[in-house]
């Protein structure tokens, strides 16, 4: 296990193969190197909070916000901040944008996990990020999604063996 394997689990969220899916050792392999550079970390999808604290906590030096449909799942702690945001919504996204700012180093779509919310939210939100943005598509149960990417270059990782058929990522980058 990772050190963000045992933060997912600390906090409770189910990016953790001791709770579920094994996208933190995907996001640790990615990231191991440049935890103190990434200043910057934005998730759709809040639920409790877990995955915010656990990217607070990885990455020592970023500011972590959420964005999240339910008023109700909304909270601020030290270095997270959340807003409302239907990601079904192309003004509300371009509006998150507008309060994070684009020099985001992990965008996290874990939102609604409805592929055309996925592929509305990664084509509006893509174009207004920094060319070195790491975009991940969390829960992608149709593969199918990524054709509407073709602009940017993409990787899916599957996990044999894992029998949710929303245990899928794609990692989605701007092509240089």
């Amino acid at each position: 296990m990772t050190l963000l394997c045992d933060l997912a689990f600390k906090y409770g969220t189910d990016k953790c193969p001791q709770i579920k899916h094994h996208y933190t050792e995907v996001y640790y392999e990615i990231f191991k190197d440049r935890r103190e550079s990434v200043r910057k970390v934005v998730e759709i999808g809040i639920e409790t909070g877990a995955s915010l604290r656990m990217w607070r906590d990885f990455f020592p030096n970023a500011m972590v916000y959420g964005a999240d449909i339910v008023p109700e799942s909304l909270f601020s702690e030290e270095r997270i901040e959340t807003f409302l945001c239907d990601q079904s919504a192309g003004e509300d996204l371009v509006r998150l944008i507008e309060k994070v700012g684009s020099d985001v180093d992990l965008f996290v779509d874990d939102g609604s996990h409805q592929p055309e919310h996925q592929v509305l939210t990664c084509l509006t939100v893509m174009p207004m990020l920094d060319d070195d943005v790491i975009y991940v598509i969390e829960d992608a149960w149709r593969v199918g999604i990524v054709e509407s990417l073709g602009e940017y270059n993409w990787e899916k990782i599957g996990f044999a063996g894992k029998t949710f058929r929303d245990n899928r990522l794609f990692v989605v980058r701007k092509r240089r």
